[in-house]
């Protein structure tokens, strides 16, 4: 029997700003880790912010999200959604990515989600996450 997916969703802060080379650099290895840990998902980045999904094996994500809570080039983490799924929504993305500059965000349809405080509202956050990730991944097509 397979084991049971799992899928995370989190934000975070990077300590600086990075540049785009930074990103991609963080993103190659990235890709080839999830590759063997049968992670997919997704990662925005908007002026020093992170948000990223993760989906795969729960022990692979759970794993994975350890490791990213100690990584130094960020802070703040904060695990938005943690729960088992049936299916992945992400399964051909090792991990996309996308910038979101203000400017782009404006010409792109940015929601002013990722500005709102959600602390009192945490099972429906994490709904508004996900939702907001799956229109996200339908968008990039």
């Amino acid at each position: 029997m397979a084991e049971q997916l799992k899928a995370a969703i989190y934000v975070s802060s990077a300590h600086r700003a990075m540049c785009e080379d930074e990103i991609l650099a963080i993103l190659r290895v990235s890709r080839q880790w999830n590759e063997r840990l049968a992670i997919t998902g997704l990662l925005l980045y908007r002026e020093g912010n992170f948000l990223q999904v993760l989906e795969g094996p729960a022990s692979s994500v759970d794993a994975l999200l350890d490791r990213i809570e100690r990584d130094s080039r960020h802070h703040g983490m904060i695990v938005l959604s943690h729960m088992n799924i049936a299916e992945r929504q992400f399964s051909d993305w090792r991990m996309a990515f996308r910038a979101m500059t203000k400017k782009g965000a404006a010409e792109e349809g940015y929601s002013p989600f990722v500005e709102a405080d959600y602390a009192d509202e945490e099972s429906e956050q994490a709904q508004l996450a996900y939702r907001l990730l799956r229109r996200f991944k339908q968008d990039m097509r």
